[in-house]
């Protein structure tokens, strides 16, 4: 551990252990969060999709402009405040009830959210060596998803039928987050002063065509991905005897990606174009939730959900190795900012679309099905577009893709098992 790192290691086991927190109370909520809201607060599914939306909207605002704030004041200091935030906005959903006040807790806390996980990654980034990064990032993908995985457990064992106390539990853990970071981190950008960058340096992002289209084409796939923890709790909440045990569903698909990720890439992922890999998960995800209709049973939303996670392993990592191909180097965190607003727009009309069609019984589930295969399309003839033809040479895609997608924070360690355990191919 020592030699990954620039300096003092304290401040990375502090970075983990924050990743591994933050995880574990953001999926204490995930999984019940639809059904929360139609049981509890009485919202319909239309205004539960929305509702979904607006936190998605402003985690990506959240996003953007911590990125400024970190530069200004300080990454520990966005880093715990944004912790704090996100703390305040869950214990809202505990006490508001009325529609109007649950959208602006929704409004509070996906901006703590959006503020809190970008100024980690670069924090991680700002103290470990260049050559180290992916190393560092890996074990991030790790803790993540153990922090997931053991959400999941504890929501099954622990917290099941009792609502209130899961929301009370996440938002105590995201403000000793916020405390632990303000105490143990060191002040600053991690060592290295703070990088000056101006709205001046946004205008390369909207110069850059083959960024934006892609970026634009992203929206669709963010649209689908978001229905899984809107569809998925939902479904569960109308054929289970107790639905919140759908929060195992979490658990064994971060299993999956920490035991299979490596496979998915080496094998598939490495041999293809980049869209072709997205454009197949995109495919396979339509599929997994078209499958909810047929959702009877515990096992069968496991097995949908391990679906679902083989389409995902798919895209992660691909998604970042497109942008970091098509970014300018020197600009490479604005870029992934400005992804990361195509993201939330995806996923906020994706909620709000998805929460109008679950009124219905089984139109959305041949919608999912139907649209992920138009997503296919639409990657296909991206493949064709000479700007991503030329670009992108599949043995290529191993060396450059990131371990973890820095667009999201979703946690898919692409290669972890190799960085610790093998020494790196000399290259020619």
């Amino acid at each position: 551990m020592q030699a990954l790192i620039k300096g003092n290691n304290r401040s990375l086991y502090v970075l983990l252990f924050i990743v591994f927190a933050v995880h574990i109370g953001s999926y204490l909520i995930l999984p019940i969060m639809p059904i929360y809201l139609k049981n509890e607060t009485g919202l319909s599914v239309g205004q539960i999709g929305f509702t979904l939306g607006v936190t998605s909207v402003f985690m990506q605002a959240g996003s953007v402009s911590g990125g400024f704030l970190a530069d200004r004041l300080g990454r520990r200091f966005i880093i715990g405040l944004g912790a704090v935030v996100r703390a305040a906005g869950l214990l809202g959903f505990v006490f508001f009830k009325q529609y109007e006040l649950i959208l602006m807790t929704a409004a509070v806390s996906g901006l703590g959210l959006g503020l809190n996980a970008p100024s980690t990654k670069a924090f991680i980034s700002s103290i470990v060596a260049k050559e180290n990064q992916s190393r560092a990032f890996s074990m991030r993908g790790i803790a993540a998803n153990i922090g997931m995985a053991l959400a999941g457990l504890i929501v099954f064992f622990f917290l099941t039928g009792k609502s209130a106390l899961i929301f009370i539990t996440a938002a105590v853990i995201f403000a000793a987050t916020g405390i632990i970071s303000w105490i143990l981190l060191p002040s600053g950008c991690g060592g290295d002063p703070c990088p000056d960058i101006t709205v001046k340096d946004y205008r390369e992002v909207f110069r850059n065509k083959p960024f934006l289209v892609f970026a634009a084409a992203t929206v669709l796939l963010w649209a689908l991905y978001a229905q899984f923890a809107l569809a998925l709790p939902l479904r569960a909440e109308k054929v289970l005897h107790d639905p919140k045990s759908i929060s195992i569903v979490w658990t064994v698909n971060s299993l999956t990606v920490i035991l299979a990720q490596t496979f998915v890439t080496s094998r598939f992922i490495t041999k293809v174009h980049p869209m072709t890999a997205m454009g197949l998960g995109a495919g396979v995800i339509g599929i997994a939730l078209g499958a909810l209709y047929y959702a009877s049973a515990f096992p069968y939303f496991i097995l949908i959900g391990m679906l679902f996670v083989f389409g995902e392993m798919m895209i992660m990592p691909t998604l970042d190795t497109v942008i970091s191909q098509l970014a300018a180097a020197r600009l490479l965190g604005i870029f992934f900012g400005m992804a990361s607003v195509f993201n939330g727009i995806g996923e906020a009309g994706g909620n709000t679309i998805g929460g109008q069609l679950l009124v219905y019984p089984s139109l959305p589930y041949a919608v999912y099905a139907v649209f992920g295969f138009v997503i296919l399309a639409v990657m296909l003839m991206l493949k064709r577009w000479s700007p991503m033809r030329s670009l992108f040479q599949p043995e290529n895609t191993e060396t450059s893709s990131p371990k973890t997608s820095t667009v999201t924070g979703h946690a898919n360690p692409t290669g972890w098992l190799q960085s610790l355990f093998k020494k790196p191919r000399a290259t020619k």
